[in-house]
């Protein structure tokens, strides 16, 4: 590899020097921007030049059987009971899929158990590893094998299974329930009605089970139609809201959870009730098991999920859960790849843990049900970058402001600049009348002769700074914290004029204060609130959140150096890149490129959200690579180039490798699963789901529109970023196949 890389360094060296030049100086020049606004163009159809890759390169025989296999953690198979993991120090749980399932919006079961398994492993003095496996039916042979050491995965506990595994007590009892699309015509009402339907499920559920036996006791002719193991119920329920399978059936828990973002499934009937769902452990392992069992007692998990409850601070320590009521949107709380971020959510799981409680997040479904779900008690606080009003005060009470904003007039840049209201008059400006701006700025358009227009209740404040930034309103209003979370990405748009503030100020940060908002008769928890705000604000965990989500551009990354670059060499890591690309069967090009998107050749480069070494891989899915060190070179390199392989492997094989290659870059950027849920909607909108350019990637910019991420699986994206990143390392990509040939 080594002499591939001096063959290079002839005649076509100069050729090599300019084109990395001309990236590394782009660098240099002037500060890094923000993605483009409006977002990047689409390309109407795909590039042909440069191409990726039509496939991948062999493997080696002698690394193929391992690379095939990149769920399996690479530690060998263990057994041992509780002493012998508490010195070991790690308590690996299998779990089905990815970890980016849901974005948790109504405490997502899945969510729930892992935040529970973490708070377990922590009180035994373990760290954990979430070990995903890609089909249901390798959970169970895992864990008797060795691989893993406790099952959470949604296993219902039958008569079967207690032969090979031993179940804490019951998480909770659910119901078996068939689902059909919402408002389709004929659907079964009752168990007699499937008698000569399909119904699609999983062979190794507990579902095929039931309805084998109502084929034969109520429902002749009802036909089991088994579907892959790697499809999970989530994705069955997807596809009968979209009529492509007729009926499927679903835990009753998690129907409830896909019916906050999917609103065209509709639950009929369960086939099964009571069903009692627990982990799983190896029959051999009772003193793990006893454990287990103590802490689901101690924290009272069998009976809260599904109960209302508007009880004060010790009875939400005696309950171990603090739920948070907040919404889905870029500043508060959203998925980034695979792990929750957001500025209320980062206050939210500080005050969880000073309160030394599980953090639970809710998502009602609109903006407005907000205060009425905390009234009813379906959560305990709200964190979701709230004003604190007259009118607000009326019906909750609010802790001391954990941040203070002002309101702002939101203009294009290079306008003329606003120099006041008076500037205004005879202009629109345009805002939800829900808004905690309306009012304010009803009373200044009343006095300086400007139009108050009324957006529609569904455009977020996100959505009509786009709309200005593109020219198809003149102004919106919206608090400064917000426009400078914008500007982290665009320099379409700045601040015009502030509104004159009406409430509490702090030295010169806002007039107006966002706080934690709780029902008036929790007395003890809103004290706790102010004493944590008291506390915490402007400490060094608030200003380094402060400075992730309002601070600075994502885009910024160290400049890699000009004396790698006059080496002729594409990178100083090129052997490496090459050996374990070779492995993986990768192009090591491509992954230069990639490695230059993401660190600019810096092995300490750090991400706004931890990400580090050379691919900027998280810190957790580093641990689940097998890899700790990622600001090492070749940990980090091995990490990143071992972690794109993997998401190839996750993206439908039926796709051709191009397009995978290209999804899997998307999915490096963003998370797997905004990908999956661009593919989605790419199909919803009749554009072809397996293709990026011009098809997924046009979904992916739609993401950003609340009517979409509002029922996506996961939620609210950024996709101009992911598509921003795959079109740049495609051109770079392309410009090292120009220079080297192998």
């Amino acid at each position: 590899m080594e002499s591939s890389s001096r063959q290079c360094r002839g005649a076509s060296q100069w050729l090599l020097v300019a084109a990395l030049f001309v990236s590394v100086t782009a660098c240099k020049q002037e500060p890094p921007a923000p993605p483009p606004a409006p977002p990047p163009p689409v390309a109407a159809v795909e590039p042909e030049d440069p191409p990726f890759p039509e496939q991948a390169l062999p493997l080696p025989a002698e690394v193929a059987q391992v690379a095939a296999e990149p769920a399996k953690p690479p530690e060998p198979p263990f057994t041992g009971d509780l002493p012998a993991l508490r010195k070991r120090g790690v308590l690996r749980v299998l779990v089905e899929g990815t970890d980016e399932d849901f974005l948790p919006r109504q405490g997502t079961p899945r969510s729930q158990d892992r935040a529970l398994l973490e708070r377990f492993a922590e009180k035994h003095g373990m760290s954990v590893e979430f070990l995903a496996m890609e089909r249901f039916d390798q959970l169970i042979p895992s864990l008797r094998e060795g691989r893993g050491d406790v099952i959470a995965a949604d296993l219902t506990v039958t008569p079967e299974r207690s032969k090979d595994l031993a179940f804490t007590r019951p998480l909770a009892l659910v119901n078996e329930v068939v689902v059909g699309k919402r408002g389709a015509a004929g659907l079964p009402r009752k168990p007699e009605e499937l008698a000569g339907r399909a119904v699609h499920v999983r062979a190794s559920s507990t579902f095929a089970a039931s309805l084998a036996a109502l084929a034969k006791e109520k429902a002749s002719g009802l036909t089991i139609e088994p579907v892959p193991e790697s499809t999970d119920s989530e994705e069955l329920a997807w596809k009968v809201s979209r009529g492509e399978v007729p009926l499927t059936v679903v835990d009753s828990h998690l129907l409830a959870a896909i019916e906050t973002y999917n609103p065209d499934v509709e639950g009929l009937f369960p086939i099964a009730e009571k069903r009692a769902l627990a982990w799983a452990v190896r029959p051999e392992n009772p003193a793990l098991r006893g454990a287990l069992d103590a802490f689901l007692v101690e924290r009272a998990l069998t009976d809260h999920r599904e109960q209302r409850f508007t009880g004060d601070l010790d009875a939400i320590r005696k309950r171990g859960v603090l739920r948070v009521l907040t919404r889905n949107s870029p500043v508060t709380y959203f998925l980034h790849r695979g792990d929750q971020a957001g500025f209320d959510y980062e206050m939210a799981k500080l005050a969880a843990a000073a309160l030394k409680v599980r953090l639970e997040v809710v998502v009602p479904p609109s903006y407005e049900e907000l205060l009425t779900w905390l009234k009813e008690g379906r959560g305990d606080v709200v964190a979701a970058a709230l004003t604190v009003t007259p009118e607000r005060q009326r019906e909750v009470a609010f802790s001391r402001p954990y941040l203070f904003v002002d309101e702002v007039i939101v203009q294009r840049a290079g306008a003329p600049k606003l120099e006041s209201l008076a500037a205004l008059k005879g202009q629109a400006v345009h805002v939800r009348r829900s808004s905690s701006h309306f009012a304010t700025l009803k009373d200044a358009s009343t006095q300086h002769g400007f139009t108050v227009v009324e957006a529609p209740e569904d455009q977020d404040a996100e959505t009509l700074i786009d709309q200005v930034a593109r020219g198809e309103i003149p102004f919106t209003v919206t608090d400064s914290h917000i426009l400078a979370a914008e500007r982290v990405y665009r320099d379409d748009v700045e601040a015009g004029v502030t509104l004159p503030g009406q409430g509490p100020r702090a030295g010169t940060e806002g007039h107006h204060g966002i706080a934690f908002a709780v029902r008036p008769q929790n007395v003890k928890l809103r004290a706790f609130l102010d004493g944590f705000v008291q506390k915490t604000y402007r400490g060094t965990e608030y200003n380094l959140a402060r400075r992730r989500y309002f601070e600075g551009h994502r885009s910024e990354a160290p400049a890699t150096t000009e004396e790698a670059v006059l080496t002729g060499a594409i990178s100083p890591y090129d052997v490496l890149v090459q050996s374990y690309s070779q492995r993986y069967g990768l192009d090591w090009r491509l992954m230069v490129a990639q490695m230059f998107q993401e660190s600019r050749f810096d092995p300490r480069a750090r991400s706004w959200v931890g990400a580090q070494g050379l691919f900027q891989v998280m810190p957790g899915t580093g641990k689940e690579l097998g890899f700790r060190k990622l600001e090492d070179p070749e940990q980090g390199i091995h990490a990143g180039v071992k972690y794109m392989h993997q998401l190839i492997g996750r993206i439908a094989p039926e796709i051709p490798f191009k397009q995978r290659l290209r999804f899997a870059l998307a999915s490096y950027n963003a998370g797997l699963g905004h990908v999956l849920d661009a593919r989605r909607l790419a199909q919803e909108q009749g554009w072809d789901p397996n293709r990026w350019f011009g098809n997924v990637e046009k979904a992916m910019l739609l993401l950003e529109k609340p009517q979409h991420y509002r029922r996506a699986r996961h939620g609210y994206c950024r996709g101009s970023e992911p598509v921003k990143y795959v079109s740049e390392i495609q051109t770079r990509y392309g410009n090292y196949i120009a220079v080297v040939q192998h």
